[in-house]
């Protein structure tokens, strides 16, 4: 006889808990897409003939950039969790 007790879900914890649909908002898909196209554009200027140090120095700005732009993106999400947690708690 096999246990299948683990595969049943208790219903204890559905009063308390929303279903919640997981989708990527607006803002992580724009940063996918920056992400995605610094990286690209990173791969590019790597095989690009330009001497070693020009590229080193677009990668490295470019790479900056994709810092800033994720430290940004990190802070309004963090602004946009304290708000919406204070909003629940009360």
């Amino acid at each position: 006889m096999i246990d299948d007790s683990t595969d049943r879900q208790t219903d204890s914890n559905d009063s308390t808990d929303e279903a919640v649909p997981h989708r990527l908002s607006g803002g992580s898909f724009a940063a996918g897409v920056a992400l995605g196209a610094l990286l690209g554009a990173a791969v590019a200027l790597l095989f690009a003939p330009a001497s070693g140090q020009a590229t080193r120095g677009r990668v490295r700005r470019h790479l900056e950039e994709a810092r800033d732009y994720a430290e940004d993106e990190f802070e309004d999400l963090s602004n946009r969790a304290r708000k919406e947690l204070r909003r629940r708690v009360g």
